[in-house]
């Protein structure tokens, strides 16, 4: 109980976000899939998790853009230059400097992708690769790394689900 009290903005965020996914496009899924993204922000700050509060940030921005119906064009650089921005900022710290982030900046880029091209295939590497990068780092003590492996887990294999289907 004391691991769910810790994590509750995270585990509501993950909540929201599976709630969302059988509704149908629209307003109420929009809106809970932005509440649910901007929890796991939260939840990334609070735990000072920087690589998670970046890509979810990622992920509100692509949200945000397909909900204004903005044009690929836009999406597409503003995406890029969000990933290219993250990249270097979170490769100031030499902490970031390994093999394991080079997992992360995969799932990443393949989230990026998919944001931009709305392409499962995107979803699919980016979900992957971020829950492999989520474990790893569960693995290394980062608590916060568990739910985001499960996040993942879910979103990847429902794009993996979409592909085969």
């Amino acid at each position: 109980m004391d691991l769910i009290k810790q994590n509750i903005i995270g585990v509501l965020g993950l909540i929201a976000l599976c709630v969302a996914i059988p509704l149908p496009p629209g307003l109420l899924q929009n809106g809970i899939n932005v509440l649910g993204i901007s929890a796991l922000i939260i939840y990334a700050w609070q735990g000072k998790n920087t690589f998670f509060f970046y890509l979810e940030s990622v992920v509100l921005l692509g949200t945000i853009l397909q909900i204004a119906g903005v044009s690929s064009a836009i999406t597409w650089t503003a995406l890029i230059l969000s990933f290219v921005v993250i990249v270097l900022r979170i490769l100031q710290n030499p902490a970031y400097r390994n093999f394991m982030t080079v997992i992360g900046f995969t799932g990443l880029f393949g989230l990026v992708f998919g944001y931009a091209t709305l392409n499962p295939i995107g979803y699919a590497i980016g979900g992957v690769c971020c829950a492999c990068y989520s474990f790893i780092l569960f693995k290394q003590g980062i608590k916060s790394g568990l739910l985001f492996t499960l996040l993942n887990i879910i979103y990847g294999g429902l794009a993996i689900f979409v592909i085969l289907k």
